[in-house]
This record gives structure tokens, C-alpha cells and sequence, in this order.
């Protein structure tokens, strides 16, 4: 059987060199192969990557792109910049940038308002359809078959809403399976459009403190592994929380992280004892019988190996110091360098074992980080971070 264009990988890429030695422009170049060889047969991502690859002198048709570092993803992203990024969007900014989007399978797809009517764009074919329908009507035309699929699993979804969507209620099918759920809205309404997620490793939920109740409560936790909370509105009070450390969820769950506006007293932390990691804000007027009352209490727990803990510097209140000073630690003096900041360690014997805990104290601006490890036998405990 006869190689043809279409399924010939040596033919496109001929193809592409014949273009490059041309010095043809590369859109007028896909655009020509597309219309050469199928639609489909080579994505623009790809085209990019041989165009350019010729034109800087390379004719290596062999090349194993398996070699090259993955592109990093929204999961490989710090927690916290993920809460300065989100941190910065404001209800007025996701209006200006309404739209439907989604990516399947390293294809991205949007559907945005276009006067009456709205259009249609699918990134990697550079292909415009233009409708007069709402752009979420359109979009879900495209959207809702995935998701009608027979046994539905995928690695991530990302859903952010800013106002209630009807049309978004019956989106996800009750054996639709999810592995990372990052779902960041400011309003109730996405709680029905999020009841039939399973996670199996992270939900990350951002809303107001009613919400994130009820949502916390519709996710399945027999699979829930990791749980980030933030991105309230709301200051989350001491009732909010104490019904979700309620839930079955964050009691199966490994590991936590609440953030923002979610501030917690050192006699709460006790209720973190199951958790191997987690990260939370703390009260910053603490005290050095309070610093040690800590100590002692992570001193006890079973399944720990580290935590985040964050406090608020000022003028009147220094954590970085009142740690020092109840841990019998030496703060560093002298010049720092530029962009550094400063840094305390110690490390604390556990009495009657011989497991440890070691504090990192780190200041940059009005931000005390304490970080927590606990060190068995001489070995830092394995922490598989989820967060």
C-alpha cells in the first residue's frame, strides 16, 4: 500500500522545509498544508516546531521530540502564585474577558461575544466560525457531546464562574471521573453545575464560605486525596470552618491547604493531626508560650511530615523575632544581599525518640513563612505534596 499525503509524517515535513527554503510566511504555510494534506494532519503547535526548527538550519526529519522538556502545566505552579493570580482577578476583570474556553487533548477551543452574535475559534487550526447564537449557546453545542461520552475520565478540569449559568446546571454527567478539579467562582451557582465531580486527587475551591460548604459536601470522598480552599469573598468565621472540618471529605482527605482569608488560633491545629501536609494562616499576634504549645502539638501527630505556616509581619508585630526567641534560635544579623530575605533554622529533638522537627522561618516583606518537617530516624518523612 502507497504512502499517501495524508498519513506520510515524511511528505508534511518536506513539505514544511520546501516552505522554509521559500521563505515563505509561516501562517500563509499552514495554511497552504492544511489545504494540501487533511485538516487534520498535523496540528499548528507541531507546524511551529518544524517551521522553525528548519529555519534555524536543522533537516534532522528524525528527530525525537520525546527528548524535550514538557511544557509546564497549571499544576506545576506553586500554591501560591496560583493565589496572587487568582488573587487578582476581580469580577469587573472576567467580565471584560467573558468567555467559553476549554482545552482537550492539547487542543484549545473558544467561543466569545462578537456583536450580536459570537465566534467560534478552535487555536490550532487558526479557523473562525462566526454565529449569531450567544456565545455560550454555540460554545456548548460543541462542549455538552464530550461530555455525553460513556465513561468519561479526564486528568484535569478547570471551571470558572463569576455569575450563575443555567445553561452550565446539567453540564456534567453523574459518572463523569475527575483527577484534579480546580474550580475558582464567586457565585452559588456553580454548585449545581459541580454535584456529580468525583475528584481523585485535588479540588481546589474558591467562592463564599456558603458555597464552598456545600460544595465541599457534593464531592465524593472516597476518592478526595488533596484539598485546597481560598479565593473567599467572605472572611470564612469560626463556624464556617468548624462544619467543614466536619465533613467526611477533609476527614479522608491527605492533605489541605486553606488560604486567604481563612485565619486559624494554635489550639486548632489539633485537628490536623491526620493530615501528612498542609498549609494555613495563623493568627500573627502570637506568643512565645503559644510558639511552644505548637511544637507540642506537632510533636504528637502520627502521619505528619511538614506544613506551611504563614503569619503577617507589622510594624508593631514581629513573628520572625517572637519564634527566635521561644525556640532559644539565633536570628542572623548584618547586611543581606539584594532580594534576599531573612532565614532561620532549627531543629528540635523530640523527647523520649529520636525523631525531630525542623523550622525554616523565613521574612520577605510582610510575610513570615514557618515551615515544619519531621524528621524520623534521621530521615526526612516522604511527603508526596499534592498542593
Amino acid at each position: 500500500m502507497e504512502n499517501t499525503p495524508e498519513n506520510d509524517d515524511h511528505a508534511l515535513k518536506s513539505f514544511i522545509l520546501d516552505e522554509v527554503l521559500q521563505k515563505q510566511p509561516i501562517f500563509d504555510s499552514y495554511r497552504k498544508l492544511c489545504e494540501f494534506f487533511e485538516h487534520d494532519a498535523m496540528e499548528y503547535p507541531d507546524f511551529e516546531f518544524w517551521f522553525y526548527r528548519f529555519y534555524h538550519g536543522s533537516r534532522d526529519f528524525n528527530y525525537d521530540r520525546k527528548a524535550d522538556p514538557k511544557p509546564k502545566t497549571l499544576m506545576d505552579m506553586p500554591v501560591k502564585l496560583m493565589q496572587k493570580i487568582a488573587g487578582n482577578l476581580d469580577p469587573f476583570e472576567s467580565v471584560f474577558h467573558e468567555k467559553l474556553e476549554w482545552h482537550l487533548n492539547e487542543k484549545k477551543f473558544v467561543c466569545k461575544p462578537d456583536g450580536n452574535g459570537c465566534t467560534f475559534l478552535k487555536r490550532n487550526r487558526l479557523k473562525m466560525e462566526k454565529s449569531e447564537k450567544n456565545f455560550i449557546k454555540k460554545g456548548l453545542e460543541h462542549l455538552t457531546p464530550i461530555f455525553k461520552m460513556p465513561n468519561l475520565q479526564v486528568n484535569h478540569l478547570t471551571i470558572m464562574v463569576w455569575d450563575p449559568i443555567p445553561e452550565l446546571d446539567n453540564l456534567l454527567p453523574a459518572s463523569c471521573h475527575v483527577k484534579i478539579a480546580l474550580i475558582n467562582g464567586y457565585s452559588i451557582g456553580i454548585i449545581l453545575l459541580l454535584q456529580s465531580i468525583n475528584p481523585k486527587q485535588i479540588a481546589l475551591i474558591n467562592g463564599y464560605s456558603i458555597g464552598i460548604i456545600l460544595l465541599l459536601q457534593s464531592i465524593n470522598p472516597k476518592h478526595l486525596v488533596s484539598l485546597v480552599i481560598g479565593g473567599c469573598r467572605e472572611r470564612i468565621g469560626r463556624e464556617d470552618y468548624e462544619v467543614i472540618f466536619e465533613t467526611e471529605q477533609f476527614k479522608t482527605a491527605k492533605h489541605a491547604a486553606f488560604l486567604w482569608h481563612v485565619k486559624f488560633n494554635v489550639e486548632d491545629l489539633v485537628i490536623f493531626r491526620h493530615l501528612i501536609h498542609f498549609q494555613c494562616w495563623l493568627d500573627s499576634d502570637i506568643g512565645p508560650e503559644e510558639i511552644l504549645r505548637m511544637r507540642d502539638i506537632f510533636s504528637t501527630f502520627e502521619e505528619f511530615a511538614s506544613c506551611d505556616l504563614e503569619f503577617h509581619s507589622t510594624e508593631e508585630i514581629f513573628p520572625m523575632g517572637r519564634f527566635a526567641e521561644a525556640l532559644g534560635a539565633e536570628i542572623p544579623i548584618g547586611p543581606l544581599a539584594e532580594g534576599e530575605g531573612w532565614t532561620i533554622n532549627h531543629r528540635y529533638k523530640i523527647p523520649k525518640s529520636n525523631d525531630c522537627l525542623e523550622f525554616k522561618i523565613t521574612e520577605e516583606a510582610s510575610q513570615c513563612r514557618v515551615n515544619i518537617v519531621k524528621i524520623r530516624n534521621g530521615r526526612y518523612c516522604e511527603c508526596k505534596r499534592a498542593l
